[in-house]
């Protein structure tokens, strides 16, 4: 009987040892996802971004993360100066005599400029934002898209403006969804890329979410993103669709491209802005009457290309930080076809030339690479 008793309370005693191990292991995984969240708070900063020295890009290596690779893609502002001075070629910091060199440290005139935007639309409201869809000819993709996106509630979402750049066909009238959402079609002075990124003055939210008619974040999904952008993005493009800048193996030349699916690569350094919030400021900066930006803005609509890499320069020029990757619990939807303008032979060669052209236009390249992303989902221990 004693020997029975012992071996009870020797029993007792090993299942107390286990729970006592379990509890304090399960503190512990709690503490470190207090650090992480704390880290990754409201004051925190995301981690930190490598140079491309660092990540071995002058010597050709690759730029890459895992994302999808199935989708990319009027009057040119007030106060636009049409004449803008050529770039001086003694204030181009170039790399073996070819390639445009990276920017130096945050320019504090340019920041100055960004945080005194910041502050021109603060008024506006920051826990709203507006979409901003830009169509042309498509009917049916933005007769789809807006379906979707207004048939479920959006708790944060203010209205939506579709910028129309069909000068041929009227658009049709305002109306408002059955969750009470307006839906505001505003002509375009001209079929410009540039758009929908020049700031509407009946905007009444900070952050704006630029999207083409045919693609979109599940309506689950974008109230995330939006809660994303708030706490993470402010300072960043923030969206779907990631892209790379590399340098060229032969010609040492910087070259557009899509990202490396390789598990062990994972940096990138453009957000499109076919899906990507953005703060109201950057928009701003871009339709300003800066001989660079308006530069930019007359080689868009000469080339009707390239806006998307021109906001991204922009937005890490003012803020020297990268853009930022959000991916929702269900992949976003793209109708774009497969045989879409990203496929288009001389695609990628095009849209390299935007990135030597722009670092010229800008005297250095300010695209930096970023290896953080968030994705919407609960992670098991």
């Amino acid at each position: 009987m004693d020997s029975y008793v012992n071996s009870m309370q020797n029993a007792v005693k090993t299942r107390s040892f286990r729970r006592v191990g379990i509890l304090l292991a399960a503190l512990a995984v709690s503490g470190i996802f207090i650090i992480a969240l704390y880290s990754w708070g409201p004051e925190g900063k995301l981690p930190s971004i490598p140079s491309w020295g660092e990540m071995g890009i002058g010597s050709g290596a690759g730029a890459p993360v895992d994302v999808d690779l199935n989708a990319d893609e009027p009057a040119t502002g007030a106060g636009a100066n049409p004449e803008v001075p050529d770039v001086d070629p003694s204030t181009i910091n170039r790399v073996d005599g070819q390639r445009v060199d990276l920017c130096g440290p945050r320019q504090t005139s340019a920041h100055e400029v960004y945080l005194k935007t910041v502050e021109k639309y603060s008024h506006l409201r920051d826990d709203k934002f507006t979409i901003a869809m830009q169509t042309y000819k498509r009917p049916d993709e933005l007769k789809k898209t807006l379906s979707a996106l207004l048939d479920e509630e959006i708790p944060s979402l203010e209205e939506v403006v579709i910028v129309w750049n069909d000068l041929e066909e009227n658009p049709p009238a305002d109306y408002t969804s059955k969750h009470g959402i307006r839906v505001h079609y505003k002509m375009s002075a001209r079929n410009s890329l540039n758009s929908r990124l020049l700031p509407d003055p009946d905007y009444k939210t900070q952050a704006i979410l630029l999207t083409d008619d045919d693609v979109y974040y599940h309506p689950s999904d974008l109230e995330f993103v939006f809660q994303t952008w708030r706490k993470f993005g402010r300072h960043r493009l923030t969206g779907a669709l990631a892209r790379c800048s590399t340098v060229h193996d032969r010609n040492h030349l910087w070259k557009y491209g899509f990202c490396s699916k390789n598990a062990d690569e994972n940096n990138y350094a453009m957000i499109l802005t076919n899906l990507a919030f953005s703060h109201i400021a950057f928009m701003d900066y871009y339709s300003s009457a800066d001989p660079v930006v308006s530069k930019i803005r007359d080689y868009v609509d000469e080339g009707f290309n390239c806006e998307d890499i021109a906001m991204n320069f922009v937005q890490s020029y003012l803020t020297r930080e990268g853009p930022l990757l959000v991916t929702g619990s269900e992949r976003y939807v793209n109708y774009e076809p497969k045989q879409g303008i990203s496929r288009k032979p001389g695609h990628i060669e095009a849209r390299s030339k935007c990135l030597n052209d722009f670092a010229e236009y800008f005297s250095c390249m300010p695209l930096l690479n970023e290896t953080a992303h968030i994705q919407r989902g609960v992670v098991t221990l």
